[in-house]
């Protein structure tokens, strides 16, 4: 089964899609594309959208099983439904829909182990939204901004990641504020990011470790809430955190057999941020982050299965953290 990108490449369309993750920008993109190559602006005969987990599956089957009204296509797209949580009769009445109607899912949470997620699977396609690495990044940001006419250096689309942290959305955000503020200007410099980018997601998870290490409660839970104020969710925290501690462990293991830069470039971060990752793989041991990773790994799958809320999830682990950090002397008195 091809992807969903080259699926739109191509125009071949799985009739079943699931659509979900961690990063909202994506699955806002490949929604919106779905919805604009499967239905017309404005038909609402032809097009249904519900939302929630009060749906009426009965509702539902009643207009997927409606052949379209002079179209080509039935599209029905729900969000939010929890059917991927629970046990219903979604495969049934999937299966009995006839081949002019697709079905597009949006949800936040789903169970790999549910019934419905294994039928869509196997007749379908399912797109996971996953985080993307800088690597990744950086190309699109470069492509984004050269669909406005402008460019930059790598460093300093590496520059405006270090301020704005990895979410599509935040970047997105900075790359409109700089265009603007660039005018009939086209190269972008550090002094136009300077001047126009506010982000501090990526420094205020630094300044978060770091009064991990120093022991510091009430710091950490006051950064916490700052990147709540900077609209970050509670799950992409802990995702980010997650990540974070990959790259201290990454650190630990390459020692200083390479020099700065090729450490960077292995890992996939910005050469200039090596320098305070350094110092702060250098306060835990190999296991420690280990430790930390399996704790990650075990509260993001009790929250992707719905057994810990949206709220306790991030700050649970970092209660979690403190605590491991304590007991195994890891933190500075």
């Amino acid at each position: 089964m091809q992807t969903i990108a080259a699926q739109i490449k191509s125009g071949d369309l799985s009739r079943f899609h699931l659509i979900y993750g961690e990063e909202p920008y994506l699955v806002r993109y490949y929604k919106n594309k779905l919805k604009s190559l499967l239905s017309n602006e404005g038909d609402d005969m032809n097009f249904s959208y519900f939302e929630g987990s009060q749906i009426s599956l009965p509702e539902v089957s009643s207009l997927g099983s409606t052949l379209p009204f002079f179209a080509e296509k039935r599209l029905i797209l729900m969000e939010n439904t929890e059917l991927f949580k629970s046990s219903n009769e979604a495969p049934e009445m999937l299966a009995g829909f006839p081949e002019t109607t697709y079905v597009v899912f949006i949800e936040k949470q789903i169970d790999k182990r549910n019934r419905l997620y294994k039928w869509v699977q196997k007749n379908g396609c399912i797109t996971e939204c996953k985080t993307r690495q800088e690597r990744d990044l950086l190309p699109w940001a470069a492509k984004y901004m050269r669909s406005y006419g402008k460019s930059c250096s790598r460093q300093t689309l590496e520059y405006l990641l270090s301020k704005t942290g990895f979410q599509m959305d935040m970047i997105a955000n900075e790359l409109d504020k700089l265009i603007g503020y660039a005018g009939d200007r086209q190269e972008i410099a550090n002094a136009d990011v300077d001047a126009v980018c506010s982000g501090q997601t990526v420094a205020k998870l630094f300044d978060m470790i770091d009064a991990v290490i120093a022991g510091e409660t009430e710091k950490v839970f006051l950064l916490y809430g700052d990147l709540l104020e900077l609209k970050e969710p509670p799950p992409r925290i802990l995702h980010l955190l997650g990540r974070h501690i990959n790259i201290l462990l990454q650190i630990k293991e390459i020692g200083n057999s390479l020099a700065a830069n090729e450490a960077a470039k292995k890992i996939g971060i910005p050469s200039f941020t090596i320098g305070k990752y350094k110092n702060q793989a250098k306060h835990f041991t190999k296991n420690e982050l280990l430790e930390l990773l399996e704790t990650r790994a075990d509260y993001e799958e009790r929250f992707k299965t719905g057994r810990l809320s949206e709220n306790l999830v991030a700050e649970i682990f970092l209660i979690k953290t403190l605590t491991k950090c304590e007991k195994n002397g890891t933190t500075i008195k």
